[in-house]
Formats: C-alpha cells, sequence, structure tokens
C-alpha cells in the first residue's frame, strides 16, 4: 500500500474530531481561518492548483483579514499543498510551507495521516499566532471542518 494506506473513507469520527480539534487550536488567539480538505485523487494539474481552485471553492479568501489556510491532501496521488490567502502567505519565512507539508509526509510515512495533519496545523497555528495576532474581530468567519470530496 505505501505510503497512503487509508480506506476510502479516509477518517473515522474519532480522528476526524481529533482534526476538528487541531483547526480550533490553529486559530485559537489569532485572526486566521483554517480548513482541511481530503481527497482521493488530485482533480487539477497539481497539487498547489488544487489547492488553490479549492480555496476559492470554500470562500476562504473572503475573511476580514485575508488570512485563510487550506491544507490539502490528495489520499491515492500521495500529494499536498498548503495555500494561504495574501494576509498570511508573505509572513512565512522561507520553506515554511515546505515543512509543514513534510510534517504530512513524515505522519503518512509512519501511516498516521491525523498525526501528520496534527503536527501541520500545529505549525500554522503557530504562524497565525506569530504574524496575526489577536482576537478575529470578525468572528470564526468559516467552519472548523475537514471537508472531504
Amino acid at each position: 500500500m505505501g505510503w497512503w494506506p487509508f480506506s476510502r473513507k479516509y477518517l473515522d469520527d474519532t480522528q476526524e474530531q481529533a482534526l476538528v480539534a487541531a483547526i480550533k487550536a490553529a486559530e485559537a488567539h489569532n485572526r486566521g481561518e483554517v480548513r482541511v480538505h481530503l481527497e482521493r485523487r488530485c482533480k487539477g494539474p497539481g497539487a498547489l492548483e488544487r489547492a488553490a481552485e479549492l480555496f476559492g471553492q470554500l470562500e476562504m479568501g473572503q475573511t476580514q483579514d485575508s488570512t485563510g489556510v487550506l491544507l490539502y491532501v490528495a489520499i491515492e496521488d500521495r500529494k499536498a499543498a498548503v495555500f494561504a490567502g495574501p494576509g498570511i502567505h508573505g509572513a512565512a519565512e522561507e520553506g515554511f510551507w515546505q515543512r509543514v507539508i513534510d510534517q504530512v509526509a513524515e505522519g503518512c510515512g509512519k501511516q498516521d495521516l491525523v498525526g501528520g495533519l496534527t503536527g501541520a496545523l500545529a505549525q500554522i497555528g503557530a504562524l497565525l499566532r506569530e504574524s496575526a495576532p489577536g482576537q478575529d474581530r470578525a468572528g470564526n468567519e468559516l467552519p472548523d471542518a475537514v471537508t472531504i470530496a
């Protein structure tokens, strides 16, 4: 099975709840909005292009401070990407986004998708707290959810 040995559903209820809790933690004490999207196959030319497309479809660019971050994973294609709005993308140091993806890959290499995603979300949350600190004046603008296609 290799790197991504997961069922078609990808997550059981407990795993999904753990990821939603990690999303909430990543959004704590900052103005960012974070989501995770999982799908079987990448429906685009590349993972980053697909993440950008989903960022728009999920209306993540509509946030007040443009601080949305989408963590995207195509399970069977073994592809992942992060797409961040202009309010946060440039705040990351060189190599940061690759380290986030490496965290996902490391978890998957250990057959622990949730662990990899949780670690990646922790890194994203730390960046958001550093780059967009404070309480979200607009409230929780997007659902704290894992979307699955």
